[in-house]
């Protein structure tokens, strides 16, 4: 195994490189969607809010530049009928499927495969 030590890494322009060249998570959030809904911890999320049964709201702390990013969504729940489906998807206003992606925030929820549904856990991630 080789180990790089530098004190400066330039970009092919000469120019210093940045982690946006890196393409990192923009923002991201592992939060407690039952009970007393809570972020777990967080990059960029300023605070959540609990939209109802299975819908959050994700704020962020420094606005995206583009609406147009890429979001993956992951749900964990250990008590749902072992039968239902756990889906994660992003929502805009609930009813009428406007798109829930905004550059200072982001709507999704979770379903157990039959309604919306509080998972126990729920991590979102943006790129972008």
């Amino acid at each position: 195994m080789s180990t790089i030590k530098a004190n400066v890494v330039e970009n092919t322009s000469g120019g210093a490189t940045t982690l946006t060249d890196l393409y990192p998570s923009k923002a991201w959030v592992n939060l407690n969607g039952t009970g007393t809904m809570s972020i777990r911890d967080d990059g960029n999320v300023s605070s959540i809010t609990d939209n109802g049964a299975g819908r959050y709201t994700s704020n962020f702390s420094n606005n995206i530049s583009t609406a147009s990013y890429a979001t993956t969504l992951q749900t964990t729940e250990y008590t749902v009928d072992s039968n239902a489906t756990l889906k994660a998807e992003i929502r805009g206003s609930y009813n009428t499927g406007a798109n829930g992606r905004s550059t200072s925030s982001i709507r999704f929820g979770t379903t157990n495969g039959y309604s919306y549904y509080d998972m126990a856990e729920v991590i979102c991630v943006i790129a972008g």
